[in-house]
């Protein structure tokens, strides 16, 4: 943001800089408001008794007079110490009013008598504005506008109005006139005026608003394809038209009426006004009539009609009005023969054109009033269409009923005493020339039996009533199918019940339905019509990928979801018992019924609801994923889950990072201790000797279970938990396949981030949780955000900490700044310059082959903001990001907080460790080369009190660790993933956390930090839609690497 600076105003040097700057700020922004509200304030201050305003919402600022008389705020700064940004702000702008009004301010502080204050409001002719700046008193200037129509274009003319002289003066050449108003130069008027200076501020408000749109839409745009200023007559007159088309009349209209003086001139008279008709203003007099002679109709035209402009603009004296696009053909020719044909060609119908006629006559009506004769009134009829077999023909009868008279003929047509709907006839006629028969009311046609009834007879039904003999009628079928859906062996099963037809070829009628095809034709000759309905149903099937063979159409099971909402209001379709049961159940988890637990813990609500949907998904063996966020007791929900659900003889296989094993094994001890519990860690000796124990719940990591994997496929497994799933979800890891290839009844996956970097990782989850629930990964890859996520629904759950603990406490997130030191900004800026030349005038080829080269040079820049001492060992400069860090924890020590130090370089831990110890504060610190049972043992006696900080890595540590003992945590570097931040700010803020827990990321200013945290914030969106992830550095663009750069 760009502030100006008020330097001619002083503020007193005793406040704070921060208070001085943000007083000029709101300063700058109440400056032309306050100026144009308080005019009447500044010419009778004395009148006025307290004024109070907002500056800021819910802080009320009150004084006596604006010379701060009485400043009263309610803001804290004033509080504490008697001085605010807001007395800033409003001493700064009493200082900037005129020296007279604030002299006349200055008085009406003494609190004069009533009797002075009255004085000075008596009425007076010569009131100014006194916050204008002093300068001669320019000449007051309006316009005066003109409207024309020549050649059937619309002419605009302006004059020039000088105040005090006689008549206004005509611009000659507008452009040139607008030109010279906003480069403030001079103009000469006339021989008696002379030159005046023109400056928009001189005209009045309605000729400015002309001039700015004209300037706008005329001059800046340079249209002249659509208006110009025309060159009138003679060469003296040019510029002096605005020729504009019609679809500018509706602003140009407004903008000049709006002027002093206006006038519409034609040949025969002149008006003040112009109307602007949404509907045609239709007098009260005649305009046409129709006569009738012995053997036709005739329309003579008896007053004035008005005339077309453009073929689209309608004009009748003052009254215009845009004509509709299918009427302006019609209404241009009709204005042609009023002007130019009406004695030569009078307009002349035959008996025969009388539906014609009353169309025409319909039209006219909607612009002007037309008498037509009774027997012309318009009848309504209603046809019936009664089609019969012949032996290699469809044969027709026709009727039109108006009322109780019917007509079987075009004779009678023509001899019945009113009219009938032109239109509504032609429609029909081309309906019979459609279908094969002739224009007339018997008629017979050689269509095809299939071509009639899939095309044709539809179309008739559209226009009227239709009926089948006996013969047509048992030819065609068009009851819709009755559709079965059921739960079959694991399947669902879709079965459609064509009963018209014989058993022997109800599977080539699904066929062509299934293909999509109108109809199917059976061996005898009956047409088997396809609505609408049962092809939807054939097609969504197809779009939830069941497969359709050997006569039945079956789908996966974890498509109940899906299918119960595509269907739910389709009448045609049910849904077996077990169906509508197991689709409820998907869809209203919070109401299954689970077996009873023993569980040495108080669950909450929403962790009961949890335990719940597990429950319910492993009742029809479905998989899923338990999303919740970081610290909403996934472990706990998920002991909980094998306690209801684990016979005795069954057993469980978990699968977690190295680092939380033992933590999941202290869980266990805590909340289930009879559970028998087995950690597979160790050499690979020992790792098999504890798998071969078969204990009720084996623990192991992933990179262990992949080494092991011919042990577990030995074992069997009920159960299979993923914790922190995010692990695999790379669909082309080792470990992912091993998990595709172990046999287990039900899986389920635990992660606050499923989604990290791109979609196709819940894709990869998906396919070891619940394979079968989404497409191949080529087809999924298809896929919009918005179908994933409806896909994936019911196998989803996922509740955030700020919608269910709403009573923990509160997180505060900071960015706390730091700036480059000259030794760190030297070497900066060399790296810098080295990577910008890589990237500028490469190609986006280029730059994806050096990719590797490119993300280590931005690491390399990343680490020069913490410090150059990370690489370069002999480095003894400063560190502004150090110097920082030490800072607050300074500030945060005097608070009585304990942080949580977080960093993705643990060669930066290693430094703060160093600084740590001279200062002499002691810490832990857990880093991926700290063993697992080390790590819980830190763990619980941080939380038990002991050591001041907790150093730790951030990939290392970010997961898993229970640490509600911190209530501060510092990421002492951005991480190109914010999902992976979350994980580790929800190490401490979470579930037993009493305390606020304040967050501060280290950001070092001007420098690619601040790059990545706008890049990423930019692109949460996408992942938001299906769940909370982000995007990672590996997932960087072209365009991405430019941006953090700073390469156009």
């Amino acid at each position: 943001m760009i502030r100006t600076e008020v330097t001619s105003m002083a503020v007193p040097d005793r406040l704070p800089a921060r208070m001085r700057m943000d007083g000029r700020s709101i300063f700058q922004q109440i400056k032309n408001y306050f100026d144009t509200e308080n005019k009447e304030y500044f010419k009778h201050p004395n009148t006025y008794n307290g004024i109070s305003m907002y500056l800021e919402p819910n802080i009320l600022t009150s004084m006596e007079h604006f010379d701060l008389t009485g400043f009263h705020c309610e803001c804290n700064d004033f509080q504490d110490q008697e001085v605010c940004k807001h007395w800033v702000a409003m001493d700064l702008y009493f200082r900037s009013l005129p020296q007279v009004i604030q002299e006349r301010i200055r008085k009406s502080s003494h609190k004069p008598s009533f009797a002075s204050q009255l004085i000075p409001t008596l009425p007076s002719e010569e009131l100014q504005d006194e916050l204008l700046e002093e300068k001669a008193v320019a000449p007051s200037l309006a316009l005066h506008g003109q409207f024309e129509i020549r050649n059937h274009s619309l002419f605009w003319t302006l004059k020039l109005q000088v105040e005090q002289a006689p008549r206004a003066y005509v611009i000659k050449d507008i452009a040139h006139f607008i030109f010279l108003i906003f480069q403030q130069e001079d103009y000469f008027v006339s021989q008696k005026i002379g030159t005046i200076n023109l400056s928009l501020d001189q005209f009045n408000k309605a000729s400015q608003n002309l001039l700015l749109y004209i300037k706008k839409y005329f001059i800046d745009r340079n249209e002249y394809s659509h208006l110009s200023f025309s060159y009138g007559i003679s060469p003296r007159d040019c510029g002096r038209y605005l020729e504009a088309p019609v679809s500018y009349l509706n602003d140009l209209v407004p903008l000049f009426q709006a002027l002093d003086v206006f006038q519409y001139v034609t040949s025969k008279a002149e008006y003040p006004l112009i109307f602007l008709d949404d509907n045609p203003f239709i007098p009260e007099e005649e305009i046409f009539k129709v006569v009738k002679s012995d053997n036709h109709y005739e329309i003579i035209n008896t007053a004035y009609f008005g005339f077309i402009i453009q073929k689209k603009l309608w004009i009748r004296h003052n009254h215009f009005h845009i004509i509709k696009k299918e009427h302006r053909y019609f209404l241009h020719k009709l204005a042609t023969w009023i002007y130019h044909y009406q004695e030569s060609s009078p307009l002349i119908f035959s008996k025969e054109n009388k539906a014609e006629l009353m169309q025409i006559c319909t039209i006219i009506s909607n612009y002007v009033p037309i008498s037509i004769p009774d027997e012309l009134q318009i009848h309504d009829f209603i046809p019936t269409f009664a089609f019969s077999k012949t032996r290699n023909e469809i044969a027709l009868n026709m009727v039109w009923s108006f009322g109780e008279k019917q007509v079987h003929s075009k004779q009678e047509l023509l001899s019945l005493p009113y009219t009938y709907q032109a239109s509504k006839a032609r429609k029909i006629y081309h309906q019979l020339l459609s279908a094969g028969f002739k224009e007339e009311f018997h008629s017979l046609s050689k269509i095809k039996i299939v071509d009639f009834f899939l095309k044709e007879l539809p179309r008739f039904r559209t226009l009227g009533q239709v009926q089948l003999d006996e013969s047509l009628e048992k030819l065609l079928v068009e009851d819709p199918a009755v559709i079965d859906i059921f739960d079959d062996e694991g399947f669902l099963s879709v079965q459609f019940d064509f009963s018209m037809i014989s058993e022997d070829e109800v599977e080539k009628a699904i066929q062509a339905l299934w293909n999509q095809e109108s109809h199917y034709q059976t061996k005898q000759g009956k047409v088997l019509v396809f609505d609408d309905e049962s092809l939807k149903v054939a097609q969504s099937l197809q779009e939830l990928r069941a497969k359709f063979s050997d006569g039945k159409i079956k789908m996966h099971k974890s498509r109940a979801f899906s299918l119960s909402e595509t269907f739910k209001d389709n009448e045609h379709v049910n849904f077996s018992r077990d169906f509508k049961k197991m689709a409820y159940d998907l869809t209203h988890p919070e109401e299954f019924d689970i077996k009873p637990y023993e569980v040495k813990a108080k669950l909450r609500s929403y962790q009961k609801e949890g335990v719940k949907w597990l429950s319910m998904l492993d009742h029809y063996h479905f998989g899923g994923i338990l999303a919740d966020d970081m610290g909403l007791g996934k472990t706990l929900q998920t002991i909980t889950l094998l306690e209801a659900n684990l016979k005795p003889e069954q057993k469980a296989l978990i699968l977690a990072p190295a680092s939380l094993l033992y933590n999941w094994k202290e869980e266990f001890r805590k909340f289930v201790p009879h559970k028998q519990v087995e950690v597979a860690y160790g050499t690979k000796t020992e790792r098999i000797k504890q798998i071969e124990k078969s204990a009720t719940i084996t623990i192991t990591s992933y990179p262990s279970f992949r080494s092991d994997l011919e042990h577990y496929q030995k074992q069997s497994y009920d159960y299979l938990i993923l914790d922190e799933a995010q692990m695999i979800k790379n669909s082309q890891t080792k470990t992912a396949q091993a998990l595709r290839e172990f046999d287990v009844k039900t899986c389920y996956a635990l992660s606050g981030t499923p989604i990290e970097n791109r979609l196709e990782e819940i894709w990869s989850i998906f396919q070891i949780v619940l394979p079968g629930l989404l497409p191949s990964k080529k087809e999924f890859s298809k896929l919009s955000p918005q179908l994933v996520a409806k896909l994936i629904q019911p196998f989803v759950l996922r509740r955030k900490k700020d919608e269910v603990l709403t009573e923990l406490p509160e997180l505060s997130e900071h960015l706390y700044s730091n700036e480059l030191s000259s030794s760190q900004k030297t070497l900066y800026l060399a790296q810098l310059r080295r990577m910008q030349e890589m990237v500028a005038g490469a190609s986006a080829d280029e730059i994806k082959r050096h990719k590797i080269e490119i993300l280590a040079g931005l690491t390399r820049l990343r680490q020069i903001c913490n410090t150059p001492a990370l690489f370069l060992e002999d480095y003894t400069g400063d560190s502004g990001k150090m110097d920082s860090l030490f800072e607050l924890l300074d500030a945060i020590r005097k608070k009585g907080s304990r942080p949580l130090i977080f960093s993705q370089f643990t060669s930066m831990l290693d430094l703060i460790e160093q600084e740590l110890e001279k200062k002499g504060l002691s810490h832990f610190k857990i880093t991926g080369q700290t063993l697992s049972d080390k790590r819980q043992e830190m763990v619980n006696l941080f939380n038990q009190g002991e050591k001041d900080c907790f150093l730790i890595s951030l990939k290392a540590g970010g997961t898993g660790l229970n640490l509600t003992g911190a209530d501060t945590v510092i990421l002492c570097d951005l991480w190109w993933n914010p999902a992976v931040e979350m994980q580790a700010i929800g190490r401490s803020h979470r579930l037993g956390q009493t305390k606020q827990v304040d967050v501060y990321r280290l950001i070092t200013l001007g420098t690619i930090e601040e790059k990545i945290q706008e890049l990423q914030e930019s692109k949460k969106e996408l992942f938001n839609t299906v769940l909370e992830g982000q995007e990672s550095r590996s997932n960087l663009s072209v365009d991405d690497i430019k941006e953090i750069l700073g390469v156009e």
